[in-house]
Protein backbone atom coordinates (compact mmCIF):
# COMPACT_ATOMS: atom_id res chain seq x y z
CA UNK A 1 0.00 0.00 0.00
CA UNK A 2 2.65 2.37 0.70
CA UNK A 3 4.58 1.50 -2.69
CA UNK A 4 1.34 2.38 -4.67
CA UNK A 5 1.22 5.71 -3.00
CA UNK A 6 4.82 6.90 -3.68
CA UNK A 7 4.26 5.61 -7.00
CA UNK A 8 1.21 8.23 -7.72
CA UNK A 9 3.24 10.83 -5.74
CA UNK A 10 6.18 10.13 -7.99
CA UNK A 11 3.92 10.06 -11.21
CA UNK A 12 2.22 13.50 -10.06
CA UNK A 13 5.64 15.08 -9.58
CA UNK A 14 6.69 13.33 -13.10
CA UNK A 15 3.51 14.90 -14.36
CA UNK A 16 3.80 18.54 -12.90
CA UNK A 17 7.43 18.67 -14.59
CA UNK A 18 5.70 17.45 -17.85
CA UNK A 19 3.36 19.77 -18.09
CA UNK A 20 6.41 22.56 -17.00
CA UNK A 21 8.30 21.50 -19.83
CA UNK A 22 5.64 22.43 -22.76
CA UNK A 23 4.31 25.88 -20.75
CA UNK A 24 7.96 26.80 -21.11
CA UNK A 25 9.00 27.87 -24.75
CA UNK A 26 12.40 25.81 -25.70
CA UNK A 27 15.87 27.04 -24.88
CA UNK A 28 14.06 29.45 -22.60
CA UNK A 29 14.49 28.71 -18.45
CA UNK A 30 11.16 29.29 -16.16
CA UNK A 31 12.23 31.88 -13.86
CA UNK A 32 12.33 30.31 -9.82
CA UNK A 33 10.40 32.57 -7.42
CA UNK A 34 9.65 31.90 -3.78
CA UNK A 35 7.27 33.99 -2.49
CA UNK A 36 7.19 33.86 1.45
CA UNK A 37 4.65 34.73 3.95
CA UNK A 38 5.45 35.18 7.81
CA UNK A 39 4.18 36.60 11.05
CA UNK A 40 6.06 39.59 11.55
CA UNK A 41 4.62 40.81 15.09
CA UNK A 42 1.37 39.84 17.56
CA UNK A 43 0.08 42.38 19.94
CA UNK A 44 -2.74 42.48 22.22
CA UNK A 45 -5.26 44.87 21.68
CA UNK A 46 -7.43 44.94 24.91
CA UNK A 47 -10.01 42.21 25.71
CA UNK A 48 -9.61 39.01 23.59
CA UNK A 49 -7.99 40.24 20.39
CA UNK A 50 -4.63 40.24 19.02
CA UNK A 51 -3.25 42.30 16.31
CA UNK A 52 -1.22 40.52 14.18
CA UNK A 53 0.84 42.27 11.10
CA UNK A 54 1.54 39.63 8.37
CA UNK A 55 4.57 40.21 5.84
CA UNK A 56 5.43 38.78 2.63
CA UNK A 57 8.47 38.54 0.88
CA UNK A 58 9.65 37.56 -2.86
CA UNK A 59 13.25 35.93 -3.71
CA UNK A 60 14.22 37.59 -5.39
CA UNK A 61 13.05 40.63 -5.18
CA UNK A 62 11.02 42.23 -8.14
CA UNK A 63 9.31 45.31 -9.21
CA UNK A 64 5.80 46.52 -9.53
CA UNK A 65 4.48 43.37 -7.44
CA UNK A 66 1.18 43.83 -6.01
CA UNK A 67 -0.07 41.65 -3.20
CA UNK A 68 -3.29 40.92 -1.52
CA UNK A 69 -4.11 38.75 1.73
CA UNK A 70 -7.04 36.11 2.47
CA UNK A 71 -6.88 36.38 6.41
CA UNK A 72 -8.63 32.93 6.93
CA UNK A 73 -7.82 30.53 4.12
CA UNK A 74 -11.02 31.03 3.07
CA UNK A 75 -10.16 31.12 -1.11
CA UNK A 76 -11.59 34.66 -0.73
CA UNK A 77 -8.64 37.75 -1.17
CA UNK A 78 -9.45 40.22 2.48
CA UNK A 79 -7.55 42.80 0.87
CA UNK A 80 -7.22 44.95 -2.66
CA UNK A 81 -3.93 44.19 -4.39
CA UNK A 82 -1.14 46.72 -3.06
CA UNK A 83 2.51 47.03 -3.88
CA UNK A 84 2.95 46.65 -0.08
CA UNK A 85 3.52 43.19 1.61
CA UNK A 86 2.65 44.21 5.20
CA UNK A 87 -0.90 44.27 6.07
CA UNK A 88 -1.84 44.11 10.29
CA UNK A 89 -5.44 42.10 11.13
CA UNK A 90 -7.40 41.82 14.02
CA UNK A 91 -7.78 38.17 15.35
CA UNK A 92 -9.17 36.30 18.33
CA UNK A 93 -6.58 35.93 20.92
CA UNK A 94 -5.62 31.55 21.42
CA UNK A 95 -6.84 30.42 17.95
CA UNK A 96 -5.09 29.01 15.37
CA UNK A 97 -4.90 30.65 11.76
CA UNK A 98 -3.46 30.32 8.24
CA UNK A 99 -3.63 33.27 6.42
CA UNK A 100 -2.62 33.16 2.57
CA UNK A 101 -0.92 35.49 0.79
CA UNK A 102 -0.78 36.38 -3.12
CA UNK A 103 1.77 37.97 -5.33
CA UNK A 104 0.64 39.15 -8.73
CA UNK A 105 3.24 40.36 -11.33
CA UNK A 106 1.17 40.85 -14.77
CA UNK A 107 -0.79 37.86 -15.39
CA UNK A 108 1.57 35.60 -13.38
CA UNK A 109 1.11 35.39 -9.36
CA UNK A 110 2.22 33.20 -6.98
CA UNK A 111 0.98 32.50 -3.39
CA UNK A 112 2.41 31.43 0.17
CA UNK A 113 0.42 30.88 3.47
CA UNK A 114 1.24 31.07 7.24
CA UNK A 115 0.25 28.96 10.09
CA UNK A 116 0.24 30.25 13.73
CA UNK A 117 -1.60 30.82 16.93
CA UNK A 118 -2.27 33.75 18.35
CA UNK A 119 -1.33 35.06 21.27
CA UNK A 120 -3.04 34.53 25.13
CA UNK A 121 -4.34 38.09 26.04
CA UNK A 122 -5.50 38.38 29.33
Amino acid sequence: MKNNRWFKLGGAALLGLMILGFAVPSGQNAPTVTLTAMVQDQQCQGGDFVNVTLTATLNPPAQRVQFQWDFNNDGIFDTPLSPNPTVNHLYPDEVNVTAVVRAVKRNRSATDSVTFSTLRCQ
